[in-house]
Order: structure tokens, then C-alpha cells, then sequence
């Protein structure tokens, strides 16, 4: 126990050489009403669900948030297995396969306190929530959900592959029905997934993925994971810049050839040469990673010479960390002083920090200023955003406390190096993911670890979690704590509930603490059981209270403002919030939804004298001087298609590359509209012309009809992206009631804007529109017999289908964020 006390004593001399601040500030959280708060599970339950009322409200706001903060790729391992905290991946990391966002969905509902069950399928992993008397399917891995045949029920996993019958299928019995005509975000009846990671056609889906004899129920597991929390402390002379891409070096053309630094990323496994493996490298495509840089220049009064002992705090997780000023020599710590390491202090410090959040840095005070630099790996998905118009920001902090946590990896005695005690237990060489890593070593036996935090000052909150795996009858898990070195324990929690699934994640506050402890012991009890994972949280109180509170803080922007051009101009709003909790307005113009390029915020005066304001000093107000209204997006749905299996004609027949084609001269009508994607076998979806080629498709409806739009979908090569307002192909429609005389409905603007895709709309992973279903809406309906589509090729255009719409009606639709009370 030595070494214990060794290091209250080193902390302690760290706290004698400086003060908190008026300008200190814990458990910072900047959030706006753009974006969710991903700071907790409480946070991300509030912000996403707060404002809606239903069950089904609040799991579709899940589900699409959801969407938006992960991307479909090799995922991210910790531990020794694929992590699901969803605190954690939303905040760090992002990457998630299937089973990843899956117990992510699992980990959340139950949260909330939603039955909730988990699947292996055919080559796929889904989840499925109980609410409303009812199984309910909300796969976030391909972005997607369906009904039942009465369009609004949200279909459980075994609705999915069933043969089913209805009049969207014409009465036609086929297994995998609900995929094939009922899904909310195909792009149609027996067409393709909107979304996902690559062109996935339903049919598959329906048919294979969820065949009846393929569904297992995984009753003993959930593959959730839960504990983490965003903790953002900022001291005097410490600012932290989160940049939503990531900083070091750039991918090559087109994205072919990754190169990352090490010192900007957490590693997920080594590559084949046996470095350390970027997440980002396996799909660069997605732009997943971004990087924050923290530093701190901390105000010291020990002497020169003098060991001190500081602590170097991530927030998000540490990627590398330097040491600037005259250090001769330095160790660095990440279980809170058990264990140090000797590090170069004129190097870039990687390997001995990375994967942490909190770093002890001990050596002898130099001559002269110090200063930390930190580099940490942000999910850019996630991270707070603005919207065009008028956004609110909330700056508010939470307990003014310090923590310590430790989060031991358990596998191949990994946990040992944290420990104080073990006693018959034992655990495996690599961990399985889907049941426990430790084990009594004798299972007749009970067994136990202890674990211990020493704080430099009086502990005011433990938090003690585990994930568990309890299934033996008599079998159990309790949590024990003691605040006097283990003369005597506390038990505060018990698991002995051997009910399926045997996958149960607890979390243990107590807040009563006896004054003056600095010191606690962590005990784990196991009696023929095992335990996945575990958590221990200390809050500390500060060594000096700020008498008037947290803060002040300063809060930067910086974003560019998208134009009709799809030009970018740079703006940046700066705001100094003196008492917190607070909140203020940033308005944001130009044409379209901005691209938000960092967030910035620091203890006031840590960068100098700030301009505070809008950067160009323009408010952006509205006319009459008022404030840009706040965004509200559309919810829009299509009525019937006019044009399905309706003959029509071709000016110049489809060419046969890459397995295109038309034969039949049924494709363009037969109401199986393309992929999102574009490339490889997605040419065969549709007919395909040249380049130069002006073809002309003239639907007969068969009568004349009053028609509300239409649309086209279309792809090409090359690729052009619409988003982007890279399509550069011509369609005009023109409309007849004889076949001779033609006139002009309009023509298709193939250019997209983010703040017109809808709410109900699920893009790609990789946010491109490269293949989409383009709508002309008319100002009022035409009746007509005969639709022309006047085609303009640019390139090779690939067109799947041509569609004639009775209705399109756009309701307005706020996501409805809701900020904390």
C-alpha cells in the first residue's frame, strides 16, 4: 500500500503549486439545438426524446439521430472487443458494424427502461424494441425501418421475411413481403435501401437477411455496453479546439491513399505491416474522425527543480500529448498514479497515453512557462451543430468537482496492473464479447478484485458499475466499497437474478460520503458468475471553490457558409458567458445548412483578447431587423405513381454497357427505382445512354391525368454528386394529351441542397447523392395524357426509373432537440 500513499503525497504537492481559479470551469457542456447532447446517457436520452410524446416519436428521433452519428465500418475495438458504450462512441469514435450499433440501440433502450431483444441473422445483426403491445425493428446499421401492411406499425424481426400478401404486393403472396414493399426508407417497392453503406436491393433483404429459418434470437446477450461519461474540465490558461476534421496528414487523390499520423488517432488493431491501425483507413470515404488540440499553460508556484506531479485531461480520448519548456526528465501516468512510465519529454508522447483520458505528468518544475499540448480524436458527427437561421447555444456545467476513473481492461490479467487485490479469480486470454472475461478460478468459490482511487482532496461521489453475467441458480455479483483502507465494507449492490439474458450492466452512486476521505477501495464480488467489464468513478472537491461560481468562458465558432454556388464563405461568432448556465443565439446565413468547422472554448482570458461577436459583424438579421427564424425542415411524402407499368416509347435505344439495358422496354416504368450509389453493378438497375445522346422517354398513361410531379432517377460515370451540384445532364418534361403537340412542364434542377433533403429521407453513409430520385413538383397539377422526359447526357446517364405522382405533400417537421433544463 505504499505506493498509494506515495502518490497522495505527490498529488498534494501538485495542488500546493497552484489555485483554481475565478476562471476554472468543470463539467463543461456546450450543446446547441442543431444537435443532440452526447454528454451522458441521461443527456442523449433528454435531448433526442425530451420533445416528443410517443413511444414511436421518441424511438423514430432515436433512430435517426442514430443514423447520423455513426457510419457502417470496421469497429471500433476496445478492450478486446467491439465497443458499444454509446457515450463513448459517439464522443471518440463513430465506427460501428452491425452488432456495434446494435447493442449501442440495445445499451439505449434499456436505459430507458424498454424490453429489447438482439438477433443474428443472415449475415447481419439486428435489434428490436417492446413498446405498444408489441416487437418493433429499428435497424440503424443499414438505415432503415419498415411497416406492416397497414403502413404505420413499425414490424417486429420475425414480420420482416414472412410470406405475406397485400394490395401494395397485388395480392401476390411472397416471402420477405414487409422488406419488399413496406419499407419506410427504401427508394421503392422491390427497389433498394435510400441509405446504407452500398446499393442493398430489399428483395435480398426480405428474401435472405430475414428468412424465417435464419433468425436467432440471441436470448443470453444484448452486446451493450454502458458507463462513460463526457467530463470537459477547463482550468486558467487552458483552451480546447475541437476541429471537425481530422489534422493530421491529408488523404491522397481520391481518397485511394490513406496516411495518418499516429499521434492523431486511437488505434483499432494494427495494420498488416504491424503498425498501429487508423479506424479511419478502412473507410476514408466516410470522414468519420476529426481531432481536438488542448492546451494548457498552467500558472505554477513551486520552485524550479522541485517534483511536481500535473494533470493532463482529454475530454474527449487522448491521442498524444508534448511537453513544452526546459524538461530535462518526465513520467507519465494513466491508472492515477499506480503505475509510471519514463517518457521523452522532447518528444511527442504517443504510445505511453494513448487511449486515455486522463494523464498524471510528473517531473521537475522547469525554468520558465510550462505548457501541455494534447491531441485527442473527436467523432466529427456528433460534435455541437449549427443549422441555417437561427440557432441556440446552451453553456452550462454540471457539479463543480474533479474525477478519477478507472476503467481497467479486464482480458489476459490486464486488469492486475490497477488492482490492489485479487483472490480466486481468473480471466481469459482474449475476451469472447458475448459472455464474461472473469471468472471465480474455482467456481465452487467465491472470488473478488479490488480496486482503489486516492484523490488529492475530500471525495464527494462514487460512482461503481459492472457489466455482468449471472446465470447459474444461487450464482451473484455484489459491489462493495470502503473508505478505511478495507478495515470495513459497505455493500451496496447485488445482482443474483439469473433471469435471461445474462448480460446486465448497474450502475452504483453514492453520494453520502464521510468527511475527509480521500482514499477508496473498490470490490467486486463473484459467486459462480462473471464479469465483462467494470467502472469506478471519485469526484473530488477542488482545492479552492471559485466564490462565484463556474466560469466565466469563452465559446468560438467557426463555420462556412454554404452559397447557391456551393462557394463557402468563412464566419466564426465568439461569445463570453459569465454566468453559467446560460444561453445566446448564433444566426447563420448563406443558402444552405453550413459546414461547422470547430468548436473552441476556454477559461476567460486563456487566448489573449478576443473580439467577441460575430467575426464580420454582421448579425444576419432578417428583414426588419429581426432575428433569422430558426430551421424547420419538411417531413414529405409521395402519392401514387400514375406511371407504374404504363407503356412508354424511346427515342434511341438503351446501350448494354456494364449489363444495362432495356429489352423488354419495361424498366423504366416497372416501379423498382435504383440504388443511392453509383458504380459498378448499379448500371444494370436501368437504360443507359452516352454521352452527347439526346434520347426522349414518352410515358402513355393511358388517359389523360392530373398529375401533381414528377420524377427521374438517375446515375452515371462518371459519378457526379448532386449535393454537390456536380450534375451537369438535362431533363426537361413536356406534356401532351394527343402525342403530337407538346408543350413544357418545366425542367428537373438536378442540383441538391442539404436543407431541402427530408427529415424522413435516410442519406448514404457516405453523404453523396450520386444516384437519386429527383422530383419536379408543379405550382399547380397538370392534366395530361403523354409525359416527356427531353434527355441532355453528359456522360454515361443510367436512368432506373421515370415516375408520374398524383400528390407530393411537405409538412413542416422540427426535430425538436431539446436542451437542458
Amino acid at each position: 500500500m505504499k505506493r498509494y500513499v506515495m502518490l497522495f503525497a505527490a498529488v498534494a504537492l501538485m495542488v500546493a503549486g497552484f489555485t483554481t481559479a475565478q476562471a476554472d470551469v468543470y463539467n463543461l457542456k456546450v450543446v446547441t439545438d442543431a444537435s443532440p447532447d452526447y454528454s451522458d446517457m441521461d443527456s442523449l436520452v433528454h435531448s433526442i426524446t425530451g420533445n416528443w410524446k410517443s413511444d414511436e416519436e421518441k424511438m423514430w428521433a432515436l433512430f435517426y439521430w442514430q443514423h447520423i452519428a455513426r457510419r457502417q465500418t470496421n469497429p471500433m475495438s476496445l478492450h478486446g472487443y467491439a465497443h458499444t458504450d454509446p457515450i463513448r462512441q459517439y464522443n471518440d469514435y463513430g465506427y460501428t458494424m452491425c452488432s456495434t450499433i446494435s447493442g449501442m440501440n440495445m445499451s439505449i433502450w434499456a436505459h430507458m427502461g424498454y424490453p429489447c431483444r438482439y438477433y443474428d441473422i443472415s449475415l447481419h445483426t439486428v435489434p428490436e424494441v417492446f413498446y405498444g403491445g408489441r416487437w418493433h425493428h429499428y435497424d440503424n446499421s443499414l438505415s432503415v425501418i419498415y411497416t406492416l401492411c397497414d403502413g404505420k406499425t413499425i414490424a417486429g424481426i420475425e414480420d420482416i421475411g414472412k410470406t405475406l400478401a397485400c394490395a401494395a404486393s397485388g395480392g401476390k403472396e411472397e416471402p420477405g413481403h414487409i422488406a419488399i414493399y413496406h419499407a419506410l426508407n427504401g427508394t421503392g417497392p422491390d427497389g433498394y435501401l435510400e441509405g446504407a453503406d452500398t446499393n442493398r436491393d430489399l428483395r435480398h433483404l426480405g428474401r435472405d437477411s430475414f428468412a424465417p429459418g435464419v433468425l436467432k434470437y440471441r436470448y443470453y446477450f444484448n452486446d451493450a455496453e454502458r458507463g462513460h461519461r463526457y467530463i470537459l474540465n477547463l482550468r486558467d490558461g487552458e483552451v480546447y479546439a475541437r476541429h471537425y476534421a481530422r489534422l493530421d496528414k491529408e488523404m491522397g487523390p481520391a481518397e485511394a491513399k490513406h496516411k495518418s499520423d499516429p499521434a492523431y488517432f486511437t488505434p483499432n488493431g494494427k495494420n498488416k505491416d504491424g503498425k498501429p491501425a487508423d479506424p479511419e483507413s478502412k473507410n476514408p470515404r466516410y470522414r468519420i474522425r476529426g481531432n481536438g488540440v488542448r492546451t494548457w499553460t498552467p500558472t505554477v508556484t513551486a520552485k524550479p527543480g522541485e517534483e511536481a506531479i500535473y494533470k493532463v485531461e482529454g475530454a474527449n480520448v487522448v491521442t498524444s500529448l508534448k511537453i513544452v519548456g526546459e524538461v530535462s526528465e518526465a513520467t507519465v501516468s494513466t491508472d492515477n498514479g499506480m503505475s509510471w512510465q519514463t517518457v521523452d519529454p522532447t518528444a511527442t508522447i504517443i504510445d505511453q497515453v494513448n487511449g486515455a483520458y486522463e494523464v498524471l505528468v510528473k517531473l521537475r518544475q522547469p525554468q520558465g512557462e510550462l505548457k501541455f499540448e494534447t491531441i485527442t480524436q473527436i467523432n466529427s458527427k456528433t460534435q455541437p451543430q449549427l443549422m441555417l437561421g437561427q440557432n441556440t447555444v446552451y453553456v452550462g456545467a454540471g457539479e463543480q468537482t474533479e474525477s478519477i476513473v478507472l476503467w481497467p481492461e479486464l482480458q489476459a490479467d490486464r486488469y492486475k496492473s490497477m488492482a490492489v487485490e485479487s483472490v480466486n479469480v481468473k480471466t481469459k486470454e482474449a475476451h469472447e464479447g458475448w459472455n464474461a472475461v472473469m471468472n471465480p478460478a474455482d467456481k465452487g468459490s467465491e472470488g473478488y478484485v479490488v480496486f482503489k482511487i486516492d484523490a488529492p482532496q475530500d471525495i464527494t461521489k462514487i460512482t461503481q458499475t459492472a457489466r455482468m453475467y449471472v446465470r447459474n441458480p444461487k450464482s451473484s455479483i455484489s459491489f462493495e466499497h470502503s473508505f478505511d483502507g478495507g478495515k470495513s465494507w459497505i455493500k451496496s449492490y447485488t445482482l443474483d437474478d439469473v433471469e435471461q439474458p445474462w448480460d446486465d450492466i448497474h450502475d452504483q452512486v453514492t453520494s453520502k460520503i464521510p468527511a475527509g476521505v480521500k482514499s477508496v477501495l473498490f470490490k467486486y464480488v463473484v459467486n459462480h458468475a462473471g464479469l465483462y467489464s467494470v467502472r469506478m468513478e471519485a469526484n473530488h472537491q477542488l482545492p479552492v471553490t471559485a466564490s462565484a461560481g463556474a466560469g466565466p468562458v469563452e465559446v468560438t465558432f467557426n463555420w462556412s457558409e454554404r452559397q447557391e454556388d456551393y462557394s463557402q464563405v468563412q464566419r466564426s461568432h465568439t461569445q463570453l458567458v459569465e454566468k453559467l448556465p446560460a444561453t445566446y443565439t448564433i444566426n447563420v446565413g448563406g443558402f444552405d445548412h453550413p459546414v461547422v468547422d470547430s468548436l473552441t472554448v476556454n477559461a476567460k482570458g486563456a487566448r489573449g483578447e478576443l473580439k467577441y461577436g460575430y467575426s464580420d459583424g454582421n448579425p444576419r438579421k432578417d428583414v426588419g431587423g429581426q432575428d433569422i427564424p430558426k430551421f424547420v425542415g419538411q417531413w414529405v411524402t409521395y402519392g401514387k405513381n400514375l406511371a407504374m407499368g404504363k407503356p412508354y416509347t424511346v427515342s434511341i435505344p438503351s446501350s448494354n454497357n456494364w449489363d444495362a439495358g432495356d429489352p423488354d422496354g419495361k424498366v423504366l416504368t416497372d416501379g423498382r427505382v435504383g440504388s443511392s450509389y453509383s458504380g459498378g453493378t448499379t448500371y444494370k438497375e436501368g437504360a443507359l445512354w452516352l454521352s452527347g445522346q439526346k434520347p426522349e422517354i414518352t410515358v402513355d398513361l393511358g388517359q389523360p391525368e392530373k398529375f401533381a410531379a414528377v420524377r427521374i432517377h438517375i446515375h452515371g460515370y462518371p459519378g457526379a454528386d448532386a449535393i454537390k451540384g456536380e450534375v451537369k445532364d438535362k431533363v426537361e418534361v413536356l406534356v401532351s394529351n394527343d402525342g403530337q403537340n407538346f408543350t413544357s412542364a418545366g425542367e428537373f434542377d438536378f442540383r441538391l441542397y442539404w436543407k431541402d433533403i427530408p427529415a424522413n429521407y435516410m442519406w448514404t453513409d457516405e453523404e453523396t447523392f450520386r444516384g437519386h430520385n429527383h422530383t419536379l413538383k408543379f405550382d399547380q397539377p397538370i392534366e395530361a395524357r403523354y409525359v416527356k422526359y427531353a434527355i441532355k447526357a453528359t456522360r454515361f446517364l443510367d436512368i432506373t426509373e421515370v415516375q408520374v405522382l398524383d400528390a407530393v405533400h411537405a409538412e413542416p417537421f422540427d426535430l425538436r432537440i431539446a436542451l437542458p433544463k
